[in-house]
């Protein structure tokens, strides 16, 4: 059990989730695919697969941002993440399948996406990818937190990127990681670690202590 790094909530909501409209546009499709004329049945198949998306969208797209930093790229990794669950995923009804099926899918696109692209850009969000903030002040540091992040990240491999993203962006659990980066639910605990110390020490070198309290991003 991994412990003194209590920050899945926090950090998860430093990555801003799909846009509303966006969302409410794609499940409106997908219950639209799911209906049929009165004479015909609905499918049991369409019906799980809409409940899959409407549980599981979010997490996905959350993940691949953290990922690329982009939203429009994230957009489209995510949604052609569910265009290919549609025709491809074998049991929608099986959860835990499911799951490692769709976030499998996803990094295979993200590393496709770099693979396209001359230089990785390693940055977690730009400066005015943040969430609208109540007020300049509240915005401000937002900006200074997602700024501080993609920093520390710069540290870390793409495992231990991935790792961080699947357990504290996606909500994964460990077991979960593990069979999606092919190592045990007991290494996984070691990758988190080390990552977690390398972001500490990133941390220290840019002046802040875990007195500053930079929720989800310290122990």
């Amino acid at each position: 059990m991994w412990n003194g790094f209590a920050c899945a909530p926090s950090l998860r909501s430093e990555v801003p989730h799909a846009p509303g409209r966006s969302r409410v546009v794609m499940i409106h499709s997908l219950r639209q695919m799911s209906v049929r004329p009165a004479r015909q049945p609905a499918s049991p198949r369409n019906e799980t697969f809409v409940a899959l998306y409407e549980a599981h969208f979010d997490r996905v797209y959350a993940f691949v941002r953290f990922r690329t930093g982009d939203e429009a790229t994230a957009e489209d990794i995510a949604a052609e993440v569910f265009t290919r669950a549609w025709s491809k995923l074998p049991d929608p009804d099986n959860r835990n399948a499911a799951v490692a099926w769709l976030f499998t899918t996803a990094r295979r696109l993200i590393i496709d996406h770099y693979r396209g692209r001359r230089h990785q850009d390693l940055a977690l969000v730009d400066e005015s990818a943040h969430p609208s903030s109540p007020s300049p002040e509240a915005a401000a540091f937002s900006s200074e937190r997602l700024a501080l992040l993609a920093r520390c990240l710069t540290d870390l491999s793409d495992r231990e990127r991935d790792v961080i993203g699947l357990r504290f962006v996606a909500g994964l659990r460990h077991r979960e990681i593990g069979s999606l980066v092919r190592t045990s639910e007991g290494n996984v605990a070691k990758i988190l670690h080390r990552a977690l110390g390398k972001l500490r020490d990133r941390l220290t070198a840019e002046g802040y202590t875990a007195s500053d309290d930079l929720e989800g991003v310290t122990e």
